[in-house]
């Protein structure tokens, strides 16, 4: 074979490679029409067994660290239904800070006054010139209560509040609303769902963390399985939702990490998909649709009471402090050096008893778990990073047949995505008093 032949040669097989990969780029990306590119090509690569690839492409993206200058505009992208206004239908508008024309800018003229509430290691506090402030608001509580998490012998109870209490802004002037707990979803015009948007690190202004909390003794919580993660057949709750639990939806959100990553346990619908990991972080729902975060063979345990339990890696946050730093050996997301800075996920267990879902960025994994300290978690885990894998919706009409969901916070992605399918698992709140029997596992 001649040299001109066999270049010939390599260039048609190159050719023709390059045509396959094109095709199945094209049918992925042709079957998820709603995800972002970037989030479509990243998928498409790890199904195809190019997982190292993307991770190093993500850390090479994702290494610089969040600006000090503060942020002037915060990220939540739903107007609050205020009590003043209260709303007997759930239809959501889209706030006002997402329009061009009216984005709020803080008064220039007044200085930054940096007021951290919390010692963090992310930003340290100098004893002898910083102020520590402490929240003065008060609530007003019902009379839920719910179990804390613990072992089968010992069993306590906490008062939940009605709403949550608002969080003192770490640096002045605050944002319009920011730290101000409203309410973004009612059901039969109660709130069940508030929401919030607030800069949590004083030392990285820049960053803007967006939370939804929910009662989770008021609320159905249930599992959902993506097409691909966990993949597989003939799952009850399967990678939408839809049928008679669509009138009860209240709200739903991203899970955790994909396979590959080694998160831990995966049970549901009485199937262990991964075992679970003792010392894991783990989002647990119990017979009754009531949801709990602890940790797996300490504040939560194999009792036979448990339908769904999801783990991802080791908690970030434990008894209300900052614990990644004692596993120095996690994949946190290609974070073994705390230097991956990107949008990352977490849910946690409040001190109040509240369920919080947390979307926050860019950060890196120090930067998540003193988040979630400013932001009054007693035991967190990490969900979901990277483009607009974190997700939080609530939906519209509530009650009808036909829904539409509105997330939370202007970097998420399709406000439908769990309406219309998802390749990976999510979890979903229902109302229990008009949840049909058997409608959801």
């Amino acid at each position: 074979m001649t040299r001109r032949l066999f270049l010939r040669v390599i260039a048609s097989l190159a050719a023709v490679f390059l045509l396959v990969v094109a095709i199945s780029i094209t049918q992925y990306v042709r079957a998820h029409p709603r995800d972002p590119l970037q989030q479509n090509l990243a998928s498409w690569a790890r199904e195809n067994k190019m997982g190292a690839v993307v991770d190093k492409l993500e850390v090479w993206l994702h290494n610089d660290p969040p600006a000090v200058a503060p942020a002037d505009s915060l990220a939540l992208a739903i107007t609050p239904v205020t009590d003043a206004t209260a709303r007997t239908s759930t239809t959501l508008v889209v706030s006002p800070s997402q329009s061009s024309t009216s984005t709020s800018v803080p008064d220039l003229i007044t200085p930054l006054i940096i007021r951290p509430t919390v010692a963090i290691s992310s930003c340290p506090i100098d004893p002898t010139t910083a102020t520590v402030v402490t929240s003065t608001t008060t609530t007003t509580s019902t009379t839920t209560t719910l179990p804390i998490p613990g072992t089968s012998t010992t069993t306590t109870t906490t008062t939940i509040p009605a709403k949550p209490a608002d969080i003192p802004s770490q640096l002045l002037p605050a944002l319009p609303s920011e730290g101000t707990w409203q309410a973004i979803m009612r059901v039969r015009t109660k709130p069940i769902v508030y929401a919030t948007s607030i800069r949590p690190l004083w030392c990285f202004g820049s960053v803007v963390a967006t939370m939804a909390t929910f009662d989770p003794t008021r609320v159905h919580t249930a599992m959902f399985n993506g097409t691909e993660m966990p993949g597989g057949k003939g799952w009850k709750n399967s990678s939408k939702i839809h049928g008679t639990a669509l009138r009860s939806l209240i709200a739903s959100f991203n899970g955790g990490f994909r396979f590959e990553h080694q998160p831990g346990g995966y049970v549901t619908e009485g199937k262990t998909v991964r075992k679970m990991r003792k010392g894991y972080a783990t989002l647990a729902i119990s017979q009754d649709g009531t949801s709990t975060v602890g940790v797996w063979g300490e504040t939560i345990t194999d009792e036979g009471s448990w339908t769904s339990l999801r783990q991802n890696l080791p908690p970030l946050v434990h008894n209300g402090k900052s614990v990644y730093a004692n596993y120095p050996k996690v994949d946190w997301g290609q974070d073994f050096d705390n230097k991956v800075y990107n949008f990352r996920s977490a849910v946690c267990l409040r001190t109040d008893g509240l369920m919080m879902f947390v979307a926050v960025g860019k950060v890196n994994i120090g930067m998540l778990a003193d988040t979630l300290v400013v932001l009054g978690c007693k035991i967190g885990m990490e969900l979901d990073i990277n483009g607009q894998w974190p997700y939080f919706a609530v939906y519209s009409d509530f009650g009808k047949a036909t829904r539409w969901g509105e997330v939370i916070d202007n970097r998420m992605g399709d406000p439908n995505r769990h309406l219309n399918g998802s390749t990976k698992e999510f979890f979903a709140l229902f109302d229990p008093d008009t949840l049909p029997a058997g409608a959801v596992k």
